[in-house]
């Protein structure tokens, strides 16, 4: 099996486009500013980060698999990217606000992002995020947990992703210092990355 953080940047653009283009509401709840310090967390190939550097923030782009950071940084030389963990983040104080958009579930010590992200921050700080919740990819699970054993293999081992309830998240960030704010177009969002879903479903059916 590859490794954790082994990702192909052409296939993730080619089967989950769609995962960024919702990601545009996000920044727009970040609502970067000229001069911002922003750190986004989990970049991938760095269309949001550039996104956010359009607004006039200063972005920092970081990620833990450096196939997807070579294409950021061919299609975004001006920007900086920078290979790590984010569950061991050593910044302190050294951003304005904290990004993130569909990379936290793959990060199954989420109570060490949260923590580094509170220290990264400088006060008053934000911290805007979008992960998969409770109940996301069950039914994969279920299958994983099924089959893999009868193969000879340990499940765990495969599932490294991190799918937290509502409850859990807000209580989590809480201890560490966060106001939780949900924001109000949620089921907006919810609804264009559903269909958005569909639309790439069907054009591969096709």
């Amino acid at each position: 099996m590859d490794p954790p953080n082994r990702w192909d940047a052409r296939l993730y653009d080619d089967r989950a486009a769609f995962v960024t283009a919702a990601g545009h509401e996000l920044v727009d709840l970040l609502d970067p500013r000229a001069g911002d310090r922003v750190l986004d967390v989990g970049c991938g190939t760095g269309e949001l980060t550039a996104l956010i550097a359009g607004r006039g923030a200063v972005v920092t782009g970081l990620d833990a698999s450096e196939e997807m950071l070579a294409t950021a940084r061919a299609r975004h030389p001006t920007l900086t990217f920078t290979a790590a963990d984010a569950q061991a983040l050593t910044y302190d104080a050294a951003f304005d606000a904290v990004f993130s958009n569909a990379a936290l579930h793959w990060m199954p010590r989420l109570g060490d992002v949260v923590a580094g992200v509170a220290r990264a921050l400088d006060r008053p700080g934000r911290f805007v995020a979008e992960l998969g919740g409770a109940g996301n990819t069950a039914t994969v699970l279920r299958a994983l947990r099924a089959v893999l054993p009868r193969l000879g293999e340990d499940p765990e081992r495969f599932i490294r992703w991190n799918f937290p309830t509502p409850a859990a998240c807000a209580a989590l960030l809480e201890r560490h210092g966060f106001r939780v704010r949900l924001d109000d177009g949620r089921r907006a969002r919810l609804a264009l990355l559903v269909d958005a879903v569909l639309r790439a479903a069907r054009a591969r059916a096709r």
